[in-house]
């Protein structure tokens, strides 16, 4: 099954083989259980401001800008463009509610997975559309010895979130690596395009409330029902790209 689509994606992207030195993560809903506190928070905030927003719509989004996510929600409900004022108003009370709720925990089999990706030898790199730096200085404490802060792509370093590809084009840049050199583990509609139209490797892992097509339609290579399942079947993908090298 792993060679079938190591097969497929090495044909459609035009590349003879497999280099692998890297693995980019998503952050929230892939490292963390964080998406239902993101989903709360931006439902709370629509609420509040008179706007209709489901908790849906939060994974279908993940992965935008804030300011991105206020312009596409604010279109959808009420067919027009949010103002600057709205558009700050509605992410800075969704990230007033955010910080007021318990912190979210790592996924259950994240750091067996993150320290099987190290032992192999391969750099790990966070690609995030999050800014908020009190989540992302939580990666030094929850990965210790497991996370580069040097290896992290945010989204105060991009213009364009996802679905651009610019986030995973910014970690190829920064790692000096080519798309043959790295795969990307994401749990997000969004983050599972930018990284294809970076012509990444994208295996997706369904750590939310989404049914399974929607990210296979999404563009995913490789499909897990949640982190433990490929933490799992690691060495078996990690094998299956090694071999068809040879």
């Amino acid at each position: 099954m792993f060679s079938k689509a190591i097969k497929k994606y090495l044909q459609q992207e035009q590349l003879n083989r497999f280099d692998l030195k890297a693995v980019f993560f998503d952050m929230d809903g892939v490292l963390y259980d964080s998406m239902g506190h993101h989903a709360a928070s931006w439902t709370k905030a629509f609420t509040e401001a008179g706007i209709h927003f489901h908790e849906e719509l939060a994974y279908l989004n993940e992965g935008r800008t804030g300011s991105s996510t206020v312009l596409t929600a604010v279109k959808e409900a009420q067919n027009r463009t949010a103002t600057d004022e709205e558009i700050q108003a509605i992410y800075r009370r969704k990230t007033e509610i955010l910080h007021t709720m318990p912190r979210a925990l790592p996924l259950e089999g994240m750091k067996n997975l993150l320290e099987q990706v190290k032992t192999a030898g391969l750099d790990i790199w966070i690609v995030t559309g999050s800014s908020h730096m009190r989540f992302i200085d939580n990666l030094k404490v929850d990965f210790p010895d497991l996370i580069d802060p040097d290896h992290i792509v945010s989204g105060k370093d991009v213009k364009h979130g996802k679905p651009n590809p610019e986030p995973y084009l910014m970690a190829l840049k920064k790692s000096h690596l080519k798309q043959h050199n790295a795969i990307v583990i994401e749990n997000a509609p969004l983050g599972i395009q930018a990284a294809k139209g970076a012509g990444l490797f994208t295996v997706a892992i369904n750590s939310g409330i989404l049914d399974n097509k929607i990210l296979s339609d999404a563009g995913s290579d490789m499909l897990f029902n949640d982190e433990k399942e490929l933490a799992k079947n690691w060495e078996k993908l990690l094998f299956s790209i090694q071999t068809f090298n040879q």
